[in-house]
């Protein structure tokens, strides 16, 4: 629970995020949700990143244990996971 809480509190200000190409980008973290036992975070770019648009979200799934983000690969449950968030937060 306290791995939670720290990684809660980091997450108040921008993380900085690099993509495949080495660049370097902050995003503001928007929201969490659960999905089948584990816990997922939601991103935004603080600016125009090159190739998303502006409301693109980034979804990882959080290891609070090791206090990491893991990216995700799989589309459809990428789309589970955001569907589960629109319905809790909109």
């Amino acid at each position: 629970m306290e791995n939670e809480k720290e990684l809660l509190k980091e997450l108040e200000e921008p993380i900085e995020l690099i993509d495949d190409d080495g660049n370097v980008n902050e995003f503001l973290y928007i929201g969490m949700t659960e999905y089948d036992g584990k816990n997922y975070a939601f991103f935004q770019p603080c600016e125009s990143v090159e190739g998303a648009e502006p409301d693109d979200v980034v979804l990882f799934e959080i290891d609070f244990k090791e206090k990491t983000l893991i990216p995700l690969e799989d589309e459809d449950l990428m789309d589970k996971i955001f569907e589960k968030f629109e319905i809790i937060n909109y």
